[in-house]
């Protein structure tokens, strides 16, 4: 390794650790909202299961938000914590990891320049969007999609399938990594063998614990949740509230530890965001798929599959917690990394999404309680660019099937074997 890149290794982990110190700064300035709040929630749950001697597991045998296997750093923080509590743990075993993730996203200063460029924008992105970017499960899941993107990169199938078969298995939006790579590559069986492999080590391991239907909890708590007021949909009622119309309300539910929007035609709606969801989902697949079939660079299909099914898990979510913007991240540097055509517009729709979000929460949040001007139009807008992004992506990705693009490649090969045979001609004459 040069001098040069050993230069710009010490210099992006420093950056790194910058930012990690910046994150934790921006939360010690918010003492209203306390941004970084769930680790402490994290904290009393590992306390109180410690407290009673394991007989009742958060995920195993007592009903949870997250798969059982989320406890794994939680409790790993509590350790590394010690006396201070889990939250001091959590920081420190999240900048350890977001620091492994960066040396490897570079190959540790021997990646190629677009490997550092991803690596910068996701510091980027963790600076814009926030305390939540280091502060909740998520981060986690994160890190170990990235480490899945690297495996991926080089051509490790196996390693790339558990690594995001696991993220989810800790927090479920990885899942759209692993729809990715099972309609982008034509290994499907391998893809689907690992995935179902993994997921039944887990189960497993869950079942020897003592777990019982409590390990899919996850899944049926969000059933009957109200629209959390980030939610894009629920957007309609937050005007509605503004305004005092339609009984909307914002209202806190003591159970999910939430806020939550009621009002008229509200758990309708919500009722009805999974089945679309799962809609938006089907339709992401069936693009892959007409692109897999149009023979589509594998790597750029990834990439496209990625963000529109990420962004399908946030847009038509019930659900609108700000870490959930975090999840673009790892899309987007996959975009980046594998050199995705026309992606730039991705990735600073992806940035002004993590500064807006950062504004919601939690620097507007306390106004957006009292249905504030300034919050309201800035939550309006964070939406209204998640949906835009959505619509590009869905563009994009139908566009990687598109007859003109077949064209360009064909005519790309077609080039190719002109200039094969042009060198076989001189060869011979020579």
């Amino acid at each position: 390794m040069t001098n040069k890149r050993a230069l710009h290794l010490a210099g992006i982990l420093f950056a790194t650790v910058l930012v990690h110190l910046w994150l934790i700064f921006e939360a010690s300035l918010q003492s209203s909202v306390m941004p970084l709040n769930d680790l402490n929630l994290y904290g009393s749950w590992m306390t109180e299961q410690q407290f009673f001697g394991f007989q009742e597991v958060y995920g195993l045998t007592r009903d949870w938000v997250y798969p059982f296997v989320a406890q794994l750093p939680m409790l790993l923080a509590a350790a590394i914590g010690g006396g201070s509590g889990l939250l001091n743990g959590w920081l420190a075993l999240v900048t350890l990891l977001n620091l492994l993730a960066i040396g490897e996203l570079v190959g540790w200063g021997r990646g190629a320049a677009a490997n550092f460029k991803g690596a910068w924008f996701w510091l980027l992105f963790m600076a814009l969007l926030g305390p939540v970017a280091i502060g909740r499960i998520d981060s986690v899941a994160t890190v170990l999609a990235v480490f899945g993107l690297v495996a991926l990169a080089r051509n490790r199938l196996t390693t790339a399938m558990i690594l995001f078969t696991s993220g989810a298995w800790m927090k479920i939006w990885p899942v759209a990594l692993a729809l990715a790579v099972f309609l982008a590559d034509k290994r499907r069986k391998l893809i689907f063998l690992v995935a179902a492999a993994t997921s039944a080590i887990f189960l497993a391991l869950g079942a020897l614990l003592g777990g019982g239907l409590q390990m899919f909890s996850f899944i049926f708590k969000q059933g009957d949740r109200a629209l959390q007021i980030e939610a894009p949909i629920a957007t309609i009622w937050l005007w509605l509230a503004k305004f005092n119309l339609a009984n909307s309300t914002i209202y806190f539910d003591n159970n999910l530890l939430t806020n939550q929007i009621a009002g008229l035609g509200a758990l309708e709606v919500s009722a009805l965001m999974t089945p679309v969801m799962v809609g938006a989902l089907a339709i992401t697949a069936w693009l892959g798929f007409r692109g897999h079939k149009a023979g589509a660079p594998t790597n750029h299909l990834f990439a496209a599959i990625a963000l529109t099914a990420t962004l399908d898990l946030i847009v038509f979510n019930k659900v609108g917690s700000p870490q959930f913007e975090g999840w673009l991240a790892v899309p987007l540097i996959a975009g980046i990394i594998f050199k995705a055509p026309k992606w730039r517009t991705a990735v600073l729709g992806g940035l002004v999404i993590a500064l807006l979000t950062n504004l919601v929460y939690p620097v507007f949040y306390m106004d957006l309680m009292g249905l504030g001007w300034l919050s309201l139009i800035t939550l309006t807008l964070r939406n209204l660019a998640l949906i835009w992004l959505l619509v590009w992506a869905n563009k994009y990705l139908a566009g990687l099937a598109e007859p003109m693009n077949q064209e360009v490649r064909q005519s790309s090969g077609q080039r190719f074997r002109a200039r094969l045979e042009t060198r076989r001609d001189r060869s011979l004459t020579q």
